[in-house]
């Protein structure tokens, strides 16, 4: 059984987002940031459409910061 998928809606996503992350996105701001999140879809499609094998990725390495040794001025 196959689910149809869902064409992503930027201004749903933005009404449904931006009070969970704290964003108070005015009336002004608000076309800017939908052509935004239409145009950050649409190049995430073009990723996910790429042709890439499982075995053909080779991850960076993980960074895990140390401690800063700080120099005690005489």
């Amino acid at each position: 059984m196959s689910e149809a998928k869902r064409e992503f809606d930027p201004a749903a996503h933005l009404d449904a987002t931006a009070p969970s992350l704290g964003l108070a996105i005015t009336a002004e701001q608000r076309p800017g940031v939908i052509r935004f999140l239409a145009t950050a879809e649409a190049m995430a499609r073009i990723v996910q459409a790429a042709p890439v094998g499982d075995d053909t990725l080779e991850l960076a390495p993980v960074f895990r910061p140390g401690r800063v040794r700080v120099e005690e001025e005489a």
